[in-house]
């Protein structure tokens, strides 16, 4: 029987959701290639996930980093996390973790928490190449270039960062300032989108 193929993933950044409270999107695209996807995940991972990749360092550690903190100790080591499943538009996903004799286990995780433990031990994740193919959704090479650092807000973007963003996101992005009654920031994402 053929194994099925994974797919490297790169963290493109984290979307605030307007429609749902305390949510976040996080964009994830495969490395190397045009497609990027969104799972929704909740603010204490979405900060978790920010910290880390904005290299910002609290005066005590975050659950992410004591789950770390203790595969050191142990001598084990984060490999590589899976996301493995798809079913009913949640995300599942296991951490593959090598123990000090060279052993691999599975555990099984949410896929925000894998993410922020990913980032913490500077461990690849992946997607099983069915659920890429799902939910994928293709950019072209200009949408996929650099994107906005994760934890940015539209009030503090570049003008760089303005212009990564897909025409979708925008229009995504205009719905809700005008939702939050922000009219300058309206008129600014406009004049972006009149341009693309």
């Amino acid at each position: 029987m053929k194994m099925e193929s994974e797919i490297r993933l790169e963290i493109v950044g984290l979307i605030y959701s307007q429609s749902v409270v305390n949510t976040y999107g996080l964009v994830l695209s495969e490395k190397g290639g045009t497609r990027r996807f969104s799972i929704m995940i909740g603010e204490p991972e979405a900060q978790s996930i920010a910290l880390k990749i904005n290299n910002k360092v609290l005066a005590r550690p975050l659950t992410h980093d004591l789950i770390k903190n203790i595969l050191v100790t142990l001598k084990a080591q984060l490999k590589k996390v899976l996301i493995y499943e798809l079913a009913n538009e949640i995300f599942y996903s296991e951490l593959h973790i090598e123990d000090f004799h060279g052993k691999i286990f599975t555990v099984d995780a949410r896929t925000s928490d894998a993410v922020a433990l990913a980032v913490r031990a500077e461990c690849p994740i992946y997607i099983k190449s069915h659920i890429l193919d799902i939910v994928g959704v293709e950019m072209s090479a200009d949408e996929n270039a650099a994107k906005p650092s994760a934890g940015k807000t539209p009030d503090n973007f570049t003008d760089e960062d303005w212009n990564s963003l897909s025409k979708i996101e925008l229009t995504d992005l205009l719905d809700s300032v005008l939702k939050e009654e922000k009219y300058e920031l309206a008129v600014k994402i406009r004049d972006v989108l009149k341009g693309k």
